[in-house]
């Protein structure tokens, strides 16, 4: 259902309908007697590059959907700005993203509890990851296949990927087909949000299937101004088109990494001196509100490669795409139903590490330097640091709704970032001269053979470095933070914020599926739920 031009007093209004925002509708709209209202700044779409896996590359700057953020330039990395591409409409980023679905090591969640968050270890945690999935390949104790997001292992991967993984048991790294599972390191095909060929958001997965729900209310097309605060409550949402949401219960904050702290500063809870100093009324001091900021950082190993087996656009390849294509629309299968970066390695940078902190993830097919897939054949192994030390921060640069944030990741500020990666390219270059590629590849154009040493690699680092599009913790949950282990804000009643921004830390992988965890976790906080806690089977002493 939708809201009308007038409004409506509802129990809850949830801001932002994306990987979190549609789980928190979908569990909260079970109970009938409960009204729920989702707000989206984005259209409701249809779009065809949505459901299509290949489609994202049509998404990543999308003018409409994608708010197409752009970061501050970067001071440790060559002064350059960098895309922050966040999804904008129904499903958020998990309507653009690249559909890996990875949980991340026990020991990111048991570092939660142990910041002070009490039920946010590993095995508290795993039961709501275990409640989304429908897990097509793994039936064990770590896995589940009653919920509503598929997930599955790469149906037909590239030529190329295997090779990869052969590449690394010549290496003698160890494969691992389930890194979502007793363990994280090794290498094998990656786990996907893709069914029958087509892309399983957050949307389509959770939202679509209660909107017949006449107590779940959608409203889209429309952004949040402010969360209007009575006697230190939060009671209603304000929209841009002028309709106030009244909230007799909760206001529930999913607007992401960058919308959810915006919002809260522009509603006069943050760093009191820089509400200030932007004329904004303070309302509770919350100093740490927008700060935290960190992603991922990446860089791209890309080599251009004489084989046809890669995905790519040329004179010779058009004929097989084409009826890779038709394929696809006949039976689902085909290239544009892969996502290309179909099989990864979680490895060490230093042996005296207890956990891997560096992912290698392969591409089969040709990229351009800066990330963009290119015209002709190649492959590119993504060097990803998957415990980053440097942190940034959200600031405002006015208090209306025009007033782009100022987004600063800081990237590299800390050195051990970087040390991190100038590893990770020596071992990706490595497997990627292995006998398994011989014959497969000819030219290394980045970063080239002639960038050798720790000098010229750390130099080509900081000028090309990027991220995995994984940013975090802006709202973070921890004592002195942003929100408490039950995801309710500081210094005001009835608000909670329960996105990839509450993460104190960053999960080790791809952020989807532990914000899926944090929505299906904060449905039942709000709730007074809990699910029993994972027991491990009797024959595993530690995971």
């Amino acid at each position: 259902m939708t809201v009308g031009q007038g409004g409506e007093a509802f129990d809850y209004v949830i801001v932002g309908a994306g990987s979190a925002g549609c789980v928190i509708a979908n569990r909260l709209s079970e109970d009938a007697g409960t009204r729920i209202c989702l707000v989206e700044a984005g259209p409701q779409t249809r779009h065809p590059f949505v459901s299509i896996p290949l489609g994202m590359v049509g998404l990543i700057d999308h003018p409409r959907l994608n708010w197409r953020y752009m970061s501050a330039p970067q001071q440790a990395a060559g002064g350059r700005r960098y895309p922050i591409p966040r999804g904008k409409m129904l499903g958020g980023t998990s309507s653009l993203n690249g559909m890996v679905y990875t949980r991340g090591q026990a020991a990111d969640f048991d570092g939660w509890a142990a910041l002070g968050n009490p039920g946010w270890s590993y095995r508290e945690v795993l039961p709501y990851f275990m409640k989304s999935e429908d897990n097509l390949d793994f039936h064990d104790a770590w896995h589940a296949q009653s919920g509503p997001m598929t997930v599955a292992t790469a149906r037909e991967p590239n030529p190329l990927a295997l090779r990869f993984l052969q590449a690394a048991q010549e290496l003698q790294y160890p494969l691992n087909p389930d890194p979502n599972g007793a363990r994280q390191e090794g290498f094998g095909l990656r786990q996907v949000n893709i069914r029958d060929g087509r892309r399983v958001s957050s949307e389509s997965a959770f939202l679509r299937p209660a909107r017949s729900r006449r107590n779940l209310h959608v409203v889209t097309g429309s952004e949040a101004l402010k969360i209007e605060i009575i006697d230190k409550r939060a009671s209603a949402v304000v929209l841009s088109d002028g309709r106030r949401l009244e909230a007799h219960r909760e206001v529930v904050l999913s607007a992401g990494v960058i919308g959810s702290p915006v919002l809260l500063m522009r509603s006069g809870l943050g760093p009191a001196e820089h509400l200030r100093s932007h004329g904004i009324e303070v309302l509770a001091d919350l100093p740490e509100v927008g700060q935290n900021l960190h992603d991922h950082p990446s860089v791209q190993l890309i080599w251009r490669g004489a084989t046809g087996e890669s995905y790519g656009i040329s004179a010779r390849g058009l004929p097989g795409l084409a009826l890779s294509t038709i394929r696809y629309f006949l039976t689902g299968k085909g290239v544009p139903g892969s996502n290309v970066f179909e099989a990864a390695g979680y490895i060490r940078s230093r042996p005296d590490l207890a956990e891997p902190d560096t992912q290698l993830v392969f591409c089969a097919a040709f990229r351009k330097p800066g990330g963009t897939l290119g015209v002709g054949h190649g492959y590119a192994l993504g060097i990803v640091g998957l415990k980053p030390k440097s942190r940034g921060s959200i600031t405002l640069s006015g208090s209306t709704i025009s007033d782009q944030p100022i987004i600063d990741p800081n990237l590299l500020s800390d050195e051990s970032d970087l040390e991190v990666l100038i590893e990770g390219v020596n071992a990706g270059r490595r497997v990627l001269s292995a006998p398994a590629f011989e014959g497969k590849g000819h030219a290394e154009i980045a970063p080239g053979t002639h960038v050798q040493g720790r000098q010229a690699l750390a130099e080509h680092i900081r000028n090309s470095v990027n991220t995995a599009f994984h940013p975090v913790g802006t709202c973070a949950m921890k004592p002195d933070g942003v929100v408490s282990g039950e995801l309710k804000v500081r210094g005001v009643d009835g608000l909670r914020v329960a996105d990839a921004s509450i993460m104190p830390t960053i999960t080790s992988g791809n952020t989807h599926a532990p914000t899926v965890m944090i929505g299906e976790k904060c449905a039942d906080l709000i709730r007074g739920r809990t699910l029993e806690a994972w027991q491990p089977p009797a024959d595993l002493e530690t995971v």
